[in-house]
Order: C-alpha cells, then structure tokens, then sequence
C-alpha cells in the first residue's frame, strides 16, 4: 500500500471471488466442486457468474478498451486484455490512499495450507489475484479515463472528452449488465456475508475456534479466533517500525512474523480439523438462506445469465 499526506481510504473495486462470481475478470476456475464435503463448495455459489466471469471480464475490457480509444487514448488501441489486466490502481504520488480488499473463497476460512502460509503470509489472495490480473501502470488521466474515480479537483474531462459514468470500465458494465453491478445490491454477496456472520455465533463454530486456539497458544501464539491472528494487532506496530527502518522493495510484502504466523495457523486448523468443521455450518446456514431467499437469487441469477449472453455476444460482434 502507498501513504501520501494527507491520506485517504479508497477502496478500489478490486475484489477478486474466486469462484464467486464477482465480474472481476478472473480466469476460468476449476469446474465446481458438488460434494457438500468438500471445502471449496457452497451452496450460493449457484447462483453466481462463477465459470463465465472470465467472458463477461473479455466483453468489459473489450468495451473499456475501444471507449479508451474514442476518448484519445489511441496508444491504448492493441493493448493487451490476455490475461485480463487488474482493477486500475490510482498511480502513487498523487496524494491519495488507496487499500484494495482481496477476497477469495478457497480462503473463506482463512489460510489452510502451510506451504501457502509460509510463502504469502495472509496474503494469499492477492497473489492469486495478481497472478491470474497483472497490474498495468496507468497515468493519472488513463486511470481516472478508466474508473471515474475522482477525488478533489482531478479533471473530468480527458482530450477534450467527458469520462463516463464510473469511467469506461463503467460504460461496458452498463453495456453488458443493462446497469452498474456498482449500482445494485447483489443477494449473492450479501448472504455469503451473512452467513459467515452467522456462522461464527453458531455453537460447533465456536468450539472450533476454541480447539484452534487451544492449539495456537502452544505454539506460542494467542489468539481467540483465526481472523484475530490475520489482522493481527500485536504485529502492526512492530511491522510498521520494521518498514520505516528498511522499507521493503513491496510495501505489501508480508513479514517474517506474519508467515509465521499463518504457517502456525495453517498447522493448527489442519491439526484441529477446523476447515471442516466450520464448513458444514456454513454450508447448513447458506442452504437455509436460499431457501429463505430464493425469489432475490433467481433474480440474480437471470441477472447474470443475460450478462453472460450480451458478453458473448459483444465478444462475437453481435452487438
């Protein structure tokens, strides 16, 4: 992350859901899983994008790409959309914060391999993410030309012409969506945020977390629950003095002490069983959601089946 003074919070629409849905761009995932076993599963993802996000995300930057165009970025005209370029960041210097929350449902639960842990720390999902959407550096004008994303007195207006609505990532949305994802609330994402919350009220629940931090303590580490050890507040002081002293070549690289951390993680849900565990519960309150819910879902989901067939259909010059 950069720090600029003043600062301030933005948070980028850079959320990447694997397997979610999210019109992120992502890749195609891996076919998905149908047995209630397996950890991957959940029953809301049904009624996502999930195996066509990675055509709607072609059909947007493919879209964004000729809007950039029309509005005088004519170097922009071959750039390439394979593999799908990442959200836009806001270029650094230019006096704004910017945090991006990277969420990605194999770590639903937080980290569960001790390999992964101890290479990424809790930052898995970013280097999923970036891995699957390389960052482009854009210049301020092809950013804000991009994602309308205006702080202060930035120009709205690039070469003599009015960025769109949310920019020209906003423009194809609307094109292939009919209105901005931005603009609505999706069920989906909602209820998979529900049911977490639930979920960590549910007694089983809590008693996993119990023998996970049981586990922890004799490994040195006190934490109540797995997301107290991946905020982690009795790193943050000692990792920011750490990077004041000898800031790292990635501001975002995570710590000695954060892969430590995760890698014990890791071992101990592994040990106590937690991912399985908490993973039932989720999967028994999703389902009771949906049947709660059905009416809104189905109605995201023929949301997104249309969006699926305009982005085809941009994609094979139809439209």
């Amino acid at each position: 992350m950069r720090a600029a003074a003043p600062l301030l919070l933005l948070l980028a629409s850079a959320l990447i859901l694997a397997g979610c849905g999210q019109p992120s761009g992502s890749p195609t995932p891996e076919a998905r899983p149908t047995s209630s076993n397996d950890p991957r599963f959940l029953p809301l993802a049904a009624y996502d994008l999930s195996d066509d996000g990675h055509t709607v995300g072609t059909a947007r930057w493919t879209l964004a790409k000729q809007c950039m165009v029309r509005l005088g970025f004519d170097d922009l005209k071959n750039l390439d959309i394979d593999p799908l370029p990442a959200w836009p960041q806001r270029p650094a210097g230019t006096g704004v914060f910017t945090a991006v929350a990277y969420v990605d449902d194999d770590l639903r639960y937080g980290i569960q391999d001790p390999r992964q842990a101890a290479r990424y720390g809790y930052q898995a999902a970013r280097a999923a993410y970036e891995r699957r959407n390389p960052q482009k550096k854009w210049t301020l004008s092809q950013f804000l030309a991009l994602t309308g994303e205006f702080f202060g007195a930035d120009p709205k207006s690039v070469h003599g012409h009015r960025i769109p609505r949310r920019g020209c990532l906003g423009e194809a949305d609307r094109a292939i969506y009919g209105s901005s994802p931005q603009d609505r609330r999706n069920p989906v994402l909602e209820l998979k945020s529900k049911s977490l919350q639930q979920g960590m009220k549910d007694p089983v629940w809590k008693k996993a977390d119990k023998a996970w931090s049981s586990c922890m303590r004799k490994a040195g580490y006190h934490y109540a629950t797995p997301r107290d050890a991946e905020i982690g507040e009795d790193r943050q002081r000692e990792e920011l003095e750490a990077r004041l002293s000898a800031p790292p070549r990635d501001p975002d690289a995570p710590s000695a002490s954060e892969k430590q951390t995760a890698t014990a993680d890791a071992r101990c849900k592994q040990h106590t069983g937690y991912v399985r565990t908490v993973h039932a519960v989720d999967v028994r309150i999703q389902n009771q959601l949906i049947a709660n819910n059905r009416a809104k879902l189905e109605k995201q989901r023929r949301w997104n089946r249309d969006a699926v067939r305009k982005a085809h259909d941009i994609l094979e010059g139809r439209s």
